[in-house]
């Protein structure tokens, strides 16, 4: 069931989420089920833990679903927390060759660009 609500959430979320749409599926998971079953889930290339720098501030857990889905980075708004996936083929290989000018094999990377959205843009002072 937890594999399945996964696979089927389109968002980013945390493990509370999870357990909310769980029980939106007729399904009681205790939460500590759910957080003892995310570490196999990320280290089988199912979720990724995001690192969003907002919820590391409060000491969330958020997740994402990427099995089957391409790599992608985030614009995340500083101000309303929008945010927004994006890929970028000339990132991609920038990002290979410094790590192979330092003589890194390049595993696996994270990159979040915080701004402030065009609404937030429109309306501040």
């Amino acid at each position: 069931m937890l594999l399945d609500v996964i696979c089927n959430l389109d968002f980013h979320f945390t493990p509370e989420d999870l357990q909310t749409a769980l029980a939106d599926q007729g399904c009681n998971m205790a939460l500590t089920t759910i957080y003892r079953n995310l570490p196999s889930l990320e280290n089988a290339g199912i979720i990724r833990r995001t690192t969003f720098m907002e919820e590391q501030e409060r000491g969330a857990s958020t997740y994402e679903h990427i099995w089957g889905k391409p790599h992608h980075d985030h614009l995340l708004c500083q101000n309303c927390g929008q945010k927004i996936e994006f890929q970028y083929d000339a990132l991609e290989v920038l990002q290979e060759e410094v790590a192979r000018q330092h003589g890194f094999t390049l595993l696996r990377h994270h990159m979040e660009l915080v701004g402030l959205c065009p609404q937030c843009q429109e309306s501040a002072p």
